[in-house]
């Protein structure tokens, strides 16, 4: 007796889990500055099928070897403040070019990633010249007013 395929309606089909790591950067107690990690706890509860979310700050070069040591991220979102003379509050998003500064520039970057200087570039710029992050690297920027020491935003 011969089987007849099932209809097409009642076929699975298994299509692969796009992965995404939605990291957030920055210090802790330093006002604007912890944006990054308090937007990392706040959506930490969402991380499922493929969507992990995490403090990234711990460091740009420990970050690059986990992120080599893990199966590749299709996309990686990164969040924190970085002053550039925006309104306080501005929130700007887009997709890191990759492009890496000349080679002197990512050896101080390095340096201070090893020294403890957590930053949103630093992270970007070793993490791109040491490997780990896939092609599509979104990033979201906020534009700090008060940078000093303390818990709670500005505004």
């Amino acid at each position: 007796m011969r089987s007849s395929p099932a209809p097409a309606a009642s076929r699975t089909t298994s299509t692969p889990t796009e992965r995404v790591l939605v990291g957030g950067v920055g210090y802790r107690n330093l006002r604007d500055l912890s944006v990054g990690p308090w937007v990392a706890d706040e959506l930490a509860g969402e991380s499922r099928d493929g969507l992990e979310v995490e403090d990234v700050s711990y460091h740009p070069v420990g970050l690059s070897q986990n992120l080599q040591d893990r199966p590749p991220y299709d996309r990686v979102v990164l969040v924190g403040a970085v002053a550039r003379g925006r309104a306080p509050g501005t929130v700007e998003s887009y997709r890191w070019s990759g492009e890496l500064p000349d080679r002197d520039e990512v050896q101080r970057r390095v340096s201070e990633a090893v020294t403890g200087v957590i930053s949103l570039e630093n992270t970007l710029v070793v993490c791109t010249a040491l490997g780990g992050l896939p092609a599509d690297v979104r990033v979201v920027e906020v534009e700090p007013e008060d940078q000093g020491w303390g818990e709670g935003f500005s505004r």
